[in-house]
């Protein structure tokens, strides 16, 4: 019988910034590739694409629709194994094999639990029942960072392991535009970037409040937001704040970090973050909030700076400050981190399960 995988993520965004290389490694084991997401549009190394009814809120009701969806594919296509990514993700893969009579394996990464140290009761009276439940239906969780391994391993009804994240593509961050800063009019700027996308856990609303408080054009600071938005209008908001871009998306990351003085990262809540790992393949100073994930990648004072979570106050004046007051040596070693490293670790393991 051939072997097949199924890839189920909320969007295509999602398998094309991180799981293009899983899916060449299952292609170059022989496997047949299907992926599900939010769209029926094609997908590098796909030979299957799943359009489902599913949204990113947890509660929305076409969710229900999709449940069912992705529990009928599931039983036609006799999978060799469901590859689980993001929370919904998660949860249709894992439902799937709910009492549905298939022999299908199934492996979910967590790229960071909706429940975390610090989070809101209803976080852990709901997600983390959920995950534990679904637990029981997980042939293998791999989680990103220690606080995530820790509740898993020791809570949950599933093989577990922790893995060195996602994978840092160094392909990805090739620089090919030296002129990048005199295009964007920067010369004679100093440069802070936030790459992520535009989100309410991604905290650019707050971020962007608080920097208009301050006066970056006496500094000479420029602060560049990159990344897709689930803000309408967000490019309008933030582009009448002087010293401050929204870029939109960007492919070609590397060269917008390389020219780059400082990096910043006010998210409040992390997996394993990627745009922190890319910064560090730069030697980037990072200012980022004391959470899960960020903690695991900077070292206070180090090649970085951890602030408080969520003293946006406290953030931005280090940012301001670091422009004149303190300058870090910086020189990180990310190869466990590089993306050859974790497939192979990923590799490693998942043939324990399934052939590879």
């Amino acid at each position: 019988m051939q072997k097949k995988v199924l890839f189920i993520a909320n969007t295509d965004r999602h398998i094309k910034l991180c799981h293009i290389p899983y899916l060449k490694m299952f292609k170059d084991s022989g496997y047949i590739v299907h992926v599900a997401t939010n769209s029926s549009k094609d997908i590098e190394l796909c030979d299957k694409k799943i359009k489902v009814k599913l949204r990113r809120n947890p509660f929305s009701f076409l969710n229900f629709f999709a449940t069912f969806q992705i529990r009928k594919l599931v039983r036609k296509e006799n999978y060799t194994v469901i590859s689980c990514h993001t929370p919904i993700g998660g949860f249709l893969g894992r439902t799937a094999v709910i009492k549905n009579k298939v022999n299908t394996k199934v492996f979910y990464t967590a790229h960071g639990f909706h429940f975390y140290k610090g989070s809101s009761l209803f976080s852990w009276l709901i997600y983390y029942n959920i995950e534990k439940f679904l637990s029981r239906y997980t042939d293998l969780l791999l989680t990103m960072n220690s606080e995530d391994y820790k509740i898993a391993s020791k809570k949950f009804k599933c093989d577990c392991v922790k893995i060195n994240g996602i994978g840092v593509n160094n392909k990805k961050l090739l620089v090919d535009d030296n002129d990048l800063k005199e295009k964007l009019g920067l010369n004679n700027k100093y440069i802070v970037t936030y790459i992520a996308e535009m989100s309410k856990r991604k905290n650019q609303k707050k971020f962007v409040k608080e920097l208009k408080k301050h006066d970056l054009d006496k500094e000479s600071i420029e602060v560049l937001l990159i990344g897709d938005s689930t803000y309408p209008k967000i490019d309008q908001y933030v582009n009448k704040i002087k010293n401050v871009r929204y870029l939109g998306y960007k492919d070609d990351v590397g060269n917008y970090i390389n020219i780059s003085d400082l990096i910043v990262f006010p998210s409040k809540q992390e997996g394993m973050p990627l745009a922190v790992l890319e910064a560090m393949y730069f030697n980037k100073p990072i200012i980022a909030f004391d959470i899960r994930g960020c903690n695991e990648l900077i070292n206070n004072n180090v090649n970085g700076f951890l602030i408080p979570k969520y003293n946006m106050k406290q953030l931005v004046c280090k940012m301001i400050d670091y422009k004149t007051n303190q300058k870090l040596n910086i020189t990180n070693n990310i190869e466990k981190y590089k993306i050859e490293n974790v497939l192979e670790e990923v590799k490693e393991i998942y043939s324990k399960y399934i052939e590879l």
